[in-house]
């Protein structure tokens, strides 16, 4: 597969993310719980993969596995610490803090993997950072850290690392194995903060009323969008994938905007600009002519 294919597959999956905030939204106001929800659409989404690659995911090898567990569970950490971690702070803060795994991957990359960042890579970090900045509104407003930015920040943390090694998976697997790892530990995840941490029965929750927005994320956001991330991300580096990831949080404020959440602003236009330059700096190749007359690439 071609670099540049790769890279539009991962921007249909920050199109995908996007829509799934309003999912997210709509079956939290609809009654579900963090923990309910992501049980759900993480048994939904396991069910689909088992039930279309039962052969491949019967047969994966023991690297297969072992990259599937810490991926599956970096990512599952992820969600649940950043739906506890919202539910004290606010919007602006968490979306800010979530994104500050645009910052740690690379060096996480570098600390695991010992993949040396280039100077664009750390350059196009600090526009995405300002750009987010711009979009939630971080730079306007008082920005207080309590407990729920320590969750959302403990978050960004896991969902980094489950970047960094999702590009490091084991050659010649399939990419059905990581997805129905990705999917088990969601919904393991989600089962045992329900059982522990929440006070609901399954029974009490208006399924009418939430199945359409749970079904949108466990088959769109997690079955077509993660199964496409799985594959697109065997191209490229950690650094660029959570780069071009970052462009959810632009979707997803467009989605907001469409659906009437939220009006449509000038830190939207300028905040989603400056993570597009990002991406494109990200890629951008320095031209050197050397004497011999040869151009080269850095």
């Amino acid at each position: 597969m071609k670099k540049s294919t790769a890279i539009l597959m991962l921007i249909v999956v920050t199109i995908i993310w996007g829509g799934g905030f309003i999912g997210i939204k709509m079956a939290l106001d609809g009654g579900m719980t963090a923990g309910t929800l992501n049980m759900a659409r993480g048994f939904i989404f396991t069910a689909i993969v088992f039930g279309a690659f039962h052969q491949h995911i019967l047969n994966m090898s023991r690297e297969e596995l072992v990259n599937g567990i810490l991926v599956g569970t970096f990512n599952a950490l992820g969600f649940i610490t950043q739906a506890v971690g919202a539910l004290y702070t606010t919007p602006s803060n968490s979306s800010f803090l979530t994104t500050t795994n645009v910052v740690m991957v690379p060096f996480m990359a570098w600390a695991i993997f010992k993949v040396r960042p280039k100077l664009r890579n750390l350059v196009a970090v600090v526009v995405c950072m300002a750009g987010m900045g711009v979009l939630t509104g971080a730079f306007e407003t008082e920005f207080i850290l309590n407990i729920g930015d320590l969750y959302t920040v403990v978050g960004a943390l896991f969902f980094g690392l489950s970047i960094v090694f999702l590009a490091k998976q084991p050659e010649g697997g399939h990419f059905s194995t990581g997805a129905f790892m990705m999917g088990i530990t969601l919904f393991m995840a989600g089962a045992v903060y329900t059982v522990f941490f929440e006070d609901i029965s399954l029974s009490a929750i208006p399924w009418a009323k939430v199945i359409w927005p749970v079904l949108y994320l466990a088959v769109g956001s997690n079955f077509v969008a993660q199964s496409m991330q799985i594959v697109a991300q065997r191209y490229l580096s950690a650094s660029t994938a959570c780069l071009i990831l970052m462009l959810e949080g632009v979707f997803g404020s467009v989605f907001s905007v469409l659906f009437g959440y939220e009006p449509f602003t000038a830190n939207l236009l300028l905040g989603g600009g400056l993570i597009v330059c990002s991406l494109i700096l990200s890629e951008v190749q320095v031209v050197k002519k050397k004497e011999t007359g040869q151009v080269v690439k850095r």
